[in-house]
């Protein structure tokens, strides 16, 4: 006599828990890569803005027109602790006086951005990094 046996529906099946574990072995991974993509964008997005800024700073001083440091950081904003070179000397406020920019001379304005943090810095290891941009114009237009 030969009996057969049919799985009932509500029977527990062996493979119910394969996939949990498939899962719980993916997540971490897949996760990491996500926080990844978003530091990259980030980090993408911040180097664009100094670029601007820079430009923007540059193109300022260019024109003699004066207040070349508030331009530049309100070229970028969001950021903080910006340090602005305006032709290699560095400035926390506008000068009192514009600075001088001779036609034939090149304007140059360079951003620094020293404290840019990534997300996944704490767990994989990677501490701060600086960010910078520069920007030349020809003086007098």
């Amino acid at each position: 006599m030969s009996r057969t046996t049919t799985k009932s529906p509500l029977a527990p099946d062996r493979d119910r828990g394969a996939a949990a574990v498939e899962f719980a072995l993916v997540m971490p991974i897949l996760l990491l890569f996500v926080l990844g993509i978003i530091d990259f964008g980030r980090l993408w997005f911040t180097q664009i803005s100094l670029s601007q800024a820079a430009r923007e700073g540059a193109r300022q001083e260019a024109l003699g027109s004066g207040y070349v440091y508030s331009r530049t950081v309100g070229a970028a904003p969001g950021l903080t602790g910006l340090v602005v070179y305006i032709n290699g000397t560095v400035y926390s406020a506008n000068p009192a006086t514009p600075v001088a920019c001779p036609a034939g001379s090149d304007a140059t304005v360079r951003v620094v951005n020293p404290n840019f943090t990534f997300t996944l810095g704490a767990l994989i290891g990677i501490g701060s990094k600086t960010l910078a941009a520069s920007g030349v114009m020809p003086c007098g237009g």
